[in-house]
């Protein structure tokens, strides 16, 4: 049997199987015992954020998305160990990651705009490989 979204359904929890007959999906969390509100939990505003990584060929980019934090709130410090840690004064959001050994800590910089927190890391110069080649000659005897 095969089921699938009825298009213009009020319901997103409400599918049709192949005949037209409608069926509901099972939500395994129904009867769980959420609190009240989320920010019970202590999250604060810091449950909209978001931290995404990427490599490209010449730089390490970390984009940090802190929506409802102005730019003076948002700290960012290099600790020991080539840690980065990205935090804001009201302590409602701190997260850290360790940046890769093939990155260049010295040209390290970042730029925060609207919220969205920018670091980029370029890595070191990629060296060619080097080989041991030589060329050896061949005696030719007739």
């Amino acid at each position: 049997m095969s089921i699938v979204p009825r298009d213009g359904s009020n319901s997103s929890h409400e599918f049709w199987d192949l005949n037209g007959l409608a069926m509901s999906m099972w939500d395994p969390f129904a009867d769980f015992p959420f609190p009240p509100s989320i920010s019970a939990l202590g999250f604060g505003s810091s449950m909209n954020t978001r931290v995404d990584w990427r490599e490209t060929p010449r730089a390490h980019v970390w984009q940090v998305v802190l929506p409802r934090f102005s730019n003076e709130e948002v700290l960012l410090e290099l600790q020991d160990e080539r840690m980065l840690q990205v935090s804001v004064e009201s302590g409602n959001f701190l997260t850290r990651f360790k940046i890769p050994d093939n990155a260049n800590l010295e040209q390290l910089k970042a730029d925060i705009n609207h919220g969205a927190l920018l670091v980029t890391v370029p890595k070191f110069p990629q060296q060619p490989p080097t080989t041991n080649v030589r060329l050896i000659p061949i005696d030719a005897t007739d």
